[in-house]
């Protein structure tokens, strides 16, 4: 019986951990980053904490930006612009939305001459001067179109405090999920080149 090529074996081993640690488990812990920032969206959360309501759900607006949660929509575009850039032992997550870290960060925003418009424009959209009735559809609509009017009749330069509602960040249970994926990752090339034994 020949001896075992320790020296074979333990240069392969080396060969496998370092591609596990360059290739594999960037992408992994990538795309269960990812994943799990999706999920707060979700949950309408960070970490147990629950983010503040929208001030368009509590007046009741009409249709679907009534309906709609934080941070979400139709198409769910912030939610679903994650990216992740791979590169040799890391990875880096990035949300490109320009919006993105005003929500996750929370921010002071000024008021321009352009939002101005765009909020006398939702005004009108939005039923101001609106008659017809004392129906649930018409206070809504009213009810979304004096919040309109509200915003527009805010002086140019003055602010508008967009609270934080975090949703990418490390947090325990996300750091927890990427120590049992390297535990297990790791675990997987002892097995195949230690008859199966584990050592972590």
């Amino acid at each position: 019986m020949s001896a075992p090529d320790l020296k074979g074996t333990i240069a392969a081993a080396m060969k496998e951990l370092v591609r596990v640690r360059d290739r594999v488990l960037p992408v992994k812990v990538g795309n269960m980053a990812i994943e799990h920032f999706k999920e707060n969206f979700r949950k309408g959360g960070f970490s147990g904490t629950q983010w503040k309501d929208v001030l368009r759900r509590r007046l009741g607006f009409h249709g679907a930006r009534g309906r709609y949660g934080p941070l979400t929509s139709g198409n769910n575009h912030l939610m679903s612009s994650f990216v992740k850039e791979v590169k040799p032992g890391k990875v880096v997550i990035e949300n490109p939305v320009e919006y993105a870290t005003v929500h996750n960060e929370g921010s002071r925003i000024t008021v321009t001459a352009r939002m101005k418009r765009f909020f006398w424009r939702m005004y009108y959209e939005t039923g101001g001067r609106l008659s017809g009735g004392n129906t649930e559809r018409n206070r809504a609509i009213s009810r979304e179109a004096e919040f309109w009017r509200n915003m527009a009749l805010k002086k140019t330069g003055s602010q508008i405090e967009i609270p934080q509602r975090k949703f990418a960040d490390s947090d325990p249970e996300l750091e927890l999920m990427i120590n049992r994926k390297i535990e297990e990752e790791l675990n997987n090339v002892v097995k195949k080149y230690t008859n199966g034994r584990n050592i972590v």
